[in-house]
């Protein structure tokens, strides 16, 4: 049996081959190895799904490819891993022509779109050989060997459901931008990107913006009877949906103070038990984290959503954590729980709370579907983020890496300990027919929030029996002020994603439990991330420290617009959500979906088109024109951030560009010369760095293309310190194909030879003095590699 692997990441790749060579022996097939499937095809856009398709028009909305020739891709342009797309296609073509295989492994990550991204390869390429699934969220050695022999069945329901699922996503985001971005940029007469997660996200951050600035404190009143010096208890009256749990629940306040004081001045001294509850308490340790749980945890700790998503990434890749991009906060029955501890007693602190754990604590968690479920687990297709088999150095990790890992790590550990012990108790008097309730809390044992180190204060309440009386020393005013709401974080905004309940405007919707989130773990992140630097909706802003995020000009525009839309609301992002879960459950058929989606983008169409919208939009009139466009014949007009042809309405004329590339300017004769065919030299900045560059217009796509002569490019001396392979030189570029970038002049000085070698000998240069700033002012830094090792930055020293 011969099988060819093709695998979505060479990261993944090389793990899986180096496994198989050491073990091939033990395996029943022999394997062929190819990289990089990934991002190899996009769906084709309209205007290459319809000949002469006219953007910007309300004729062809909603435009579904089903009723345009259907769903068709093509291979992916542009730079990075993208510019090989072509090759990378071309090689898995010709490799599965030339050689008999009798099946074929899908090594995509074990996710949706590592199902998906895989699957449009082979689909593209018609493979009719059987397909076996390579599925592990752990990337240790006796995992990889375990997953190698143990390969699933594609055809299975599991696997089947979860590609119709990213399917389902793909072509619902496609329907969304296609139709909604264009219909709200014809309502607006300017470009505007909608998304059915990123514009409730705006929404969001734009409805708490209002709150803020409308916010007016209000204060309440409590009465509070003081027995004495130990405690005291508050006016109250049950509730009958009161759970017990919440020691505000049925608390009385008045919203003015002479009705508390009122009430004081009737009330004698002589309260009476009516109810002595105590009650032993025991809390387990929280879940286990999923990659939005961890982002929430790591920004307390100053890192943002997608930082963390890196470093986890670059803690997987290494074999230290299991995969990070999970919704899941489950582990197998099956797992090797004593390996992994054993890995977490790597960081010496929590050594003395794993040598607690016994054997029997370890099944215990085994058995406790809290933890261990295997039924959640099938329907997610990956696990909880935990530790792995695979023990690091916990002191050569970078800093960021060790604040991550030390993060997973506490929150696996603690699943083993004993559970926090309190005592509760709640005393309910009686004065006049008036009830007062004290709640009171003691510790009796710490168990697992140890490892959190949690602190507790005790609230005494003394032992009392019904009828008993108690003298009231004397009444007071307690007073409960609302407090401002606080600006969003992109971490709050992960929060909120994952439980935005509070922003429903139906009810209804919080039946779906949760089951209703924004979006996915594996994309909020970068979602943010693009409406802040792409979209230019949301910009990052500091108050007292904390780096928060508000809308823009652009942004709060946009919302005011269409925030009486549906497309604003969680409502409709969380419905979505819940059919694509159904369809991943195998609950709802995928035709039935797709139908579904269609309707919903049709009335959304229909929602914009009869909005009550003010155009935002500039006259295109009022742009310079600084010469002929050579498609179409019209103007190319110059606006604020870019250059575009005045025919981009009327006759679909995509012929611009943006005066802006990497962090330098284009001139206006610059961009004549690039539509003209010439190639151009071009000094590009980007942040403390600047190389030259041969530019060209590639007039198929309207974009820039940078040139690079092939001979120029040559083997390094030197070793990639990200993934040890050979770096290349080009220029002043030393790269790798893994991302990893140094730049031999830096802030306008060519390092010195001695200073490169230094910096890959030993992962940091001497002090290089009087580098310029952008604002032309001379420091003194040393260059150091990144944490993530794909790049430099500056060591002040």
């Amino acid at each position: 049996m011969r099988a060819l692997l093709i695998a979505e990441k060479p990261s993944l790749m090389r793990t899986i081959q180096n496994v198989y060579e050491k073990h091939k022996s033990k395996l029943n097939y022999t394997c062929d190895f190819l990289a990089q499937a990934g991002h190899l095809m996009t769906l084709k856009l309209p205007n290459e799904l319809v000949e002469d398709y006219g953007y910007f028009s309300w004729e062809h909305l909603p435009f579904n490819p089903e009723d345009n020739g259907g769903w068709k891709y093509k291979l992916i342009a542009g730079s990075g891993p993208s510019s090989t797309a072509s090759k990378r296609y071309n090689t898995i073509k010709k490799t599965l022509k030339d050689t008999k295989y009798d099946f074929i492994i899908h090594a995509g990550d074990p996710d949706q779109e590592g199902q998906l991204l895989v699957d449009i390869v082979l689909k593209e390429l018609k493979v009719k050989i059987p397909i076996k699934r390579y599925w592990s969220n752990d990337t240790t050695e006796g995992k990889v060997l375990d997953a190698l022999k143990n390969l699933r069945d594609y055809n299975e329901p599991m696997q089947q459901n979860l590609l119709k699922a990213a399917y389902g996503r793909q072509h619902s985001d496609y329907r969304f931008g296609m139709n909604l971005s264009e219909a709200a940029s014809l309502k607006l007469r300017t470009r505007a990107a909608v998304g059915r997660v990123k514009t409730p996200i705006l929404a969001i951050v734009c409805q708490r913006e209002d709150e803020i600035k409308n916010f007016v404190p209000k204060t309440e009143y409590g009465v509070k009877a003081i027995y004495g010096k130990e405690f005291s208890g508050q006016l109250y009256v049950p509730t009958d949906d009161e759970n017990g749990k919440d020691e505000e629940s049925g608390l009385k306040y008045f919203a003015n103070k002479e009705d508390a004081l009122s009430l004081i001045s009737h009330l004698n001294k002589i309260a009476v038990v009516d109810t002595y509850k105590k009650e032993r308490i025991g809390t387990t340790a929280p879940k286990l984290f999923s990659l939005a749980t961890c982002q929430i945890a790591s920004g307390k700790l100053g890192y943002a959503p997608n930082e963390t998503l890196e470093i986890i990434q670059s803690l997987y890749e290494q074999g230290y954590v299991s995969y990070p991009r999970t919704d899941c906060c489950y582990i197998s029955s099956k797992e090797d729980l004593g390996l992994m501890l054993k890995s977490a007693m790597s960081i010496s602190e929590f050594v003395p709370f794993i040598k607690t754990i016994s054997k029997d604590d370890i099944e215990k968690v085994k058995g406790t579907k809290k933890y261990a479920n295997d039924k959640e687990l099938e329907s997610h297709g990956h696990s909880a983020l935990t530790p792995t088999a695979k023990k690091p150095d916990y002191n050569s990790l970078s800093k960021k890496q060790q604040d991550i890992y030390r993060l997973i790590c506490r929150q696996f550990i603690a699943i083993f300990l004993k559970p926090l012990i309190q005592e509760k108790v709640t005393l309910i008097t009686d004065v006049d027919g008036h009830k007062f309730k004290s709640s009171g809390k003691t510790l009796v044992s710490e168990g697992f929030s140890k490892i959190f180190d949690t602190n507790f204060t005790d609230t005494v309440i003394p032992l009392y029996k019904k009828g008993d009386v108690i003298n009231v020393e004397e009444y007071d005013l307690s007073e409960k002020t609302s407090k401002c709401p606080t600006h969003l974080s992109e971490t709050d905004i992960i929060q909120i994603c994952e439980k935005p309940h509070k922003y429903l405007l139906d009810d209804k919707y919080k039946s779906l439990g949760k089951n209703l989130k924004i979006g996915t773990p594996a994309t909020r992140a970068s979602i943010i991330d693009g409406l802040i630097t792409r979209d230019k909706y949301l910009c990052k802003k500091k108050i007292n420290k904390k780096e928060i995020l508000v809308p823009t000009e652009s942004g709060r525009l946009l919302y005011e617009n269409l925030k009486f839309c549906k497309i604003c609301r969680v409502d409709l992002t969380g419905e979505w959500e819940e059919r694509l879960e159904m369809v991943r459950r195998g609950e709802l058929d995928f035709d039935v979906f797709e139908q579904s989606m269609i309707k919903d983008t049709s009335e959304l169409v229909n929602d914009i088109k009869k909005a009550d919208i003010t155009p935002i939009g500039g006259n295109k009139k009022s742009f310079d024109t600084i010469c002929v466009c050579p498609q179409c014949g019209g103007n190319i007009l110059s606006g604020p951030k870019g250059y575009f042809c005045s025919n981009w309405k009327e006759k679909s004329c995509k012929m611009g560009g943006f005066k802006n590339i990497c962090d330098s300017k284009l001139s206006d004769d610059e961009f004549i010369k690039l539509i003209s065919g010439e190639i151009i030299n071009k000094t590009i900045k980007k942040g403390s760095s600047s190389w030259e560059q041969k530019i060209k217009y590639n007039f198929e796509q309207n974009k820039y293309d940078f040139m690079s002569n092939e001979h120029t490019i040559k083997k390094s001396e030197y070793k990639c310190p990200s993934c040890k392979n050979e770096l290349e030189e080009n220029g002043k570029k030393i790269s790798c194909k893994c991302g990893f970038t140094f730049w031999t002049t830096v802030c306008g000085k060519d390092l010195p030879k001695t200073q490169i070698n230094k910096f890959f000998k030993c992962g940091e240069t001497d002090i290089i003095k009087n580098l310029k700033s952008k604002a032309g002012k001379s420091f003194n830094a040393k260059i150091v590699l990144k944490d993530d090792k794909k790049g430099t930055e500056f060591k002040f020293v």
